[in-house]
């Protein structure tokens, strides 16, 4: 299997629908697949074209990296903390938000994302600092959810070899 077959069967379990940014490829779960634009803009112009894609009526969405295979295990925990907050993520061991790793209010998440264009090249962090004037939540990664794979070796020591 894929690593994002795997990232994908982890969100299925959390989310419907699930909404992939990127090139289309089989997979074991339906999703929705969408593009960011310009293509190859970055992360933060990807997260505008995922939430684009969120249904409407919906008023949170689950923001997950495709390269962290366990960051849908903290999830639930996301949902159970945001309460009224513009954003719940996970803290990394190094201390840092990890805004691959959250939960956003979508009504929030939409008012900051306008204000970045299409988002080519813009920080996904910057996300962040603009919902700073409204609560921000984070918890500790007690699931692994930060852990990403960018080599073979990643892979090997994370147990998906």
């Amino acid at each position: 299997r894929t690593l994002l077959d795997v990232t994908v069967e982890g969100a299925a379990r959390v989310a419907d629908p699930v909404i992939v940014v990127g090139p289309q490829r089989a997979l074991d779960h339906d999703v929705t697949w969408v593009r960011e634009s310009p293509v190859g803009g970055g992360p933060c112009a990807a997260l505008i074209a995922g939430v684009a894609a969120v249904p409407a009526g919906a008023t949170h969405v689950a923001v997950l990296a495709g390269d962290a295979p366990r960051g849908a295990d903290a999830v639930p925990a996301l949902l159970t903390v945001i309460d009224d907050g513009a954003v719940a993520t996970v803290v990394d061991a190094a201390g840092r938000e990890q805004p691959l790793t959250a939960v956003y209010a979508l009504t929030h998440l939409r008012e900051v994302l306008a204000t970045f264009g299409d988002g080519a090249n813009a920080s996904v962090r910057a996300v962040l600092d603009g919902l700073r004037p409204l609560t921000v939540v984070s918890i500790i990664d007690a699931w692994g959810a930060c852990d990403d794979i960018d080599v073979p070796e990643d892979a090997a020591r994370l147990g998906f070899d």
